[in-house]
């Protein structure tokens, strides 16, 4: 800072803050906005967020007086076979195996429910929905019905106390309270007396009500579900509930009505197509009886048993013979035993020998003679002979098997005659087959198209009582598993939570854009921006009131003993304080700065010359309450003396030079060497020297002045100081022999980060008696 201060060079690297401490040099990218910089931001455009916040809390206030409460209904519909369950399975879809399909069944019909055509089913089933009235609330029109001719019509009423006149385009009508009246297609009842005393009823058109009722309709299907979700929205409960109930009855009635209809032009079709097939049946069957009277041959050669089915008879009689056959031989078999044996045997493992009745029971019968005889003579071979039992069983034994020998031959020769049978008749079934081959194939073609023509009878007759019995249910798909009930609260934010977000929606904007605005604000308004200027700041002056009084002035004195100190601290040479005050544009306040601290300065006691070296618009003298000339511009011509352009004023030691007489040659007269005389010989007097200079970027004045001083001081106003400007004006005085001592911060709000570092504390200011009160310097152009 010591070399800073001696080389009047901004020392590249660092940034001098608000009290000279140095600050590390920005990088090439301005670093991200921390919170400090939004609530710097904030306060600084307080006015700009406090109107936009109060702008969005009286928007989100009128529409939350302006939007009526809503209420949302709901009722639930599902989309199932209740037709095929009412049928019994007979009535289906149009799946083979009488199953919805989900997906695109549900799919489909919410596009049903969106469509226009269900929504004009309600309005015609509910015509209050097209009517619309002002001046009195629609509740009190009742039992409406709109003519099919009635498109858009509007009727004037007049409400009085015991009767009501309705005025419509070129009629009029009158009826009591409660009592119905009709107009140009248009009935309603009217029950009591409104609070006003006239009225209009609107209608309007039914496309317009029912693209609006699509719109406000919410089908919402319920995922992997055949359940349908229908809500409707109103400004009243009851007309919610009432219209999204309507709508679930009017789509179920439409579904029911349109599955009706499908399966009456079913049956229709089916019926059709069954008279015409019967006609073919007919004519079929009547080729048939006609080829087969014309045909070779009678009906018991055509009706023959097939070739086939004699040898496949006549091999099970052989095999029946054989099985006889063998019976007989064991019977005549000496071998009781062994005869016991085969015989069972034989008879178990034959069908057609058990199954014969007579063979069967004369067998059990001769197995239990010999039973009982083999039982009495078990242990006594000697008493066989002579026990009357066992001579009883041997006749009986015999006879037995004397029948059963009988019986088995007769059916061996019933077998033998059959077989014969067979044989005769397979020889004629040959020689027929042979003559009729050629009439058997037309026979059978015939046939088959009578079989075929008869199959597809029957099932047309099926299909036929299918869709009858279809027709005759009088339900749909839809089925309705809740009605809405009636909404107990209404939906949105509401009124309170409306005001809310409107205030929350008013700080975001208010808070966006007084960040926007800040950062697209080109002045030197923020701490930053002096910062990167890379000046100490020697003071802030505060905003002044602009009164008259001590308290109003003492701010500014305090202020001005501030910069006076840091003045003449930063200064740190030997001999009078000689320095230039300048701003980089004009309205910045240096002659402000420049008047009131030429008296601090005079305040402190220090001899003290103010020089206006605005040769271009000075104005200084207007302050002082003295004269413009002659003065610098006259005493560089060489037409007076030094001594005659020093002026003393009403603020001793303070004297002050005014800017002379206008002249085109003034920046000149300024660098040249009759300046560096003047200001030679002014230095012997004064102990501060303040010279007022033009703004930089008004000429080379201020950078004349600058160099002849040596010294230089900038006067920033904040919110005002062009920051590039500044920076530009800069750069071009780092080219110049000229110190830099700082800068002043004019005209700094009370909001502002850098009111904190004023001089001034409210409650600590100096009383002073009468006659003793602080002087400043104000004026008309105290701000220039």
């Amino acid at each position: 800072m010591v070399e800073q201060l001696r080389t009047g060079r901004r020392v590249p690297g660092s940034l001098p803050g608000p009290n000279g401490g140095l600050h590390s040099a920005p990088g090439s990218m301005e670093p991200p906005p921390t919170l400090r910089d939004w609530l710097t931001a904030l306060r600084q455009h307080l006015r700009l967020v406090a109107g936009t916040t109060a702008a969005a809390v009286a928007v989100a206030g009128y529409l939350a007086y302006a939007s009526p409460p809503g209420y949302r209904a709901t009722a639930v519909i599902r989309l199932v076979d209740a037709r095929r369950a009412l049928a019994g399975g007979l009535v289906g879809g149009e799946d083979q195996d009488g199953a919805l399909r989900p997906a695109d069944a549900v799919l489909s019909q919410v596009e049903v429910l969106r469509s226009r055509a269900t929504a004009g089913a309600v309005v015609d089933d509910m015509p209050i929905l097209r009517i619309h009235t002002e001046h009195f609330p629609v509740t009190l029109a009742t039992n409406v019905h709109l003519a099919a001719t009635v498109t858009e019509d509007s009727l004037r009423i007049h409400f009085g106390r015991q009767t009501l006149t309705v005025r419509g385009g070129t009629e009029e009508r009158e009826a009591a309270y409660g009592a119905p009246i009709e107009l140009d297609g248009i009935r309603f009842t009217v029950p009591e007396l409104p609070a006003r005393e006239n009225g209009t009823l609107y209608v309007r058109g039914r496309d317009q009500v029912a693209g609006g009722l699509t719109r406000a309709l919410l089908i919402k299907p319920r995922e992997n579900t055949d359940v349908i979700d229908i809500s409707f929205t109103a400004s009243g409960a009851q007309r919610a509930q009432e219209v999204v109930n309507r709508v679930a009855q009017v789509f179920q009635a439409a579904n029911a009505q349109a599955a009706q209809q499908g399966a009456r032009r079913r049956r229709e079709f089916i019926e059709t197509q069954l008279r015409f097939n019967d006609s073919l049946l007919a004519d079929a069957r009547a080729g048939l009886s006609a080829f087969r009277a014309q045909a070779p041959g009678g009906a018991s050669e055509r009706t023959a048993t097939p070739g086939g089915a004699l040898v496949g008879r006549r091999e099970e009689l052989d095999i029946e013979r054989r099985q006889y056959a063998g019976l007989l031989g064991q019977l005549r078999d000496t071998n009781r035993v062994a005869q016991r044996g085969v015989l069972r045997n034989l008879i178990a493992s034959s069908p057609s020998i058990g199954g014969n009745t007579v063979v069967s029971r004369l067998y059990d019968q001769l197995v239990r003679y010999e039973t009982q005889r083999d039982s009495l003579i078990t242990g006594d071979f000697a008493r066989a002979a002579t026990h009357p039992d066992v001579q009883r069983l041997a006749p009986l034994i015999a006879a037995t098997e004397v029948d059963l020998v009988g019986a088995v031959r007769s059916v061996v020769a019933s077998l033998d005659a059959r077989i014969a049978v067979l044989d005769d008749l397979q020889a004629r079934s040959i020689s027929t087959a042979r003559r009729l081959s050629t009439a058997q194939a037309t026979d059978e073609v015939l046939a088959e198209r009578v079989e075929n023509t008869r199959r597809i009878a029957d099932q047309l007759r099926v299909e036929y009582q299918k869709a009858r019995i279809a027709e005759a249910v009088e339900v749909g798909q839809v089925e309705i598993v809740d009605l809405a009930p009636l909404p107990g609260a209404p939906v949105g934010v509401g009124a309170a939570r409306t005001l809310t977000f409107g205030l929350l929606l008013g700080l975001l904007l208010g808070g966006g854009s007084a960040f926007l605005a800040d950062h697209l604000n080109r002045s030197v308004h923020r701490r930053e921006d002096v910062m990167h200027l890379g000046l100490p700041v020697l003071g802030v002056v505060p905003h002044a009131r602009g009164g008259g009084a001590s308290e109003d002035a003492a701010p500014i004195v305090e202020a001005m003993r501030g910069i006076r100190f840091n003045v003449l601290h930063a200064y740190g040479a030997g001999g009078p304080v000689l320095f230039t005050i300048t701003s980089p544009g004009s309205r910045e306040g240096k002659s402000f700065v420049a008047s009131n601290l030429a008296l601090a300065f005079a305040d402190a006691g220090h001899r003290t010359l103010l020089i206006d070296g605005d040769l271009r618009r000075g104005s200084l003298y207007r302050i002082l309450n003295t004269r413009r000339k002659p003065g610098l511009t006259d005493v560089l011509h060489g037409e007076v003396s030094p001594d005659q352009v020093i002026q003393t004023t009403r603020y001793p030691p303070l004297s002050f030079v005014g800017c002379g007489t206008r002249t085109p040659d003034a920046p000149e007269l300024l660098g040249s060497p009759a300046m560096a005389k003047f200001m030679a010989g002014v230095g012997e007097s004064f102990s501060a020297i303040v010279v007022d200079s033009p703004p930089l970027g008004a000429g080379v004045d201020a950078y004349a002045l600058g160099a002849m001083t040596g010294n230089l001081v900038l006067v920033l106003r904040l919110g005002t100081t062009d920051r590039e400007v500044a920076e530009a004006k800069l750069e071009l005085l780092d080219r110049l022999p000229v110190r830099m001592l700082g800068t002043v911060l004019n005209d700094v709000p009370e909001n502002s980060v850098y009111a904190p570092y004023s001089y001034y504390m409210d409650g600590y200011a100096y009383e002073a008696e009468r006659g003793r009160e602080p002087r400043t310097l104000t004026g008309p152009t105290s701000r220039s």
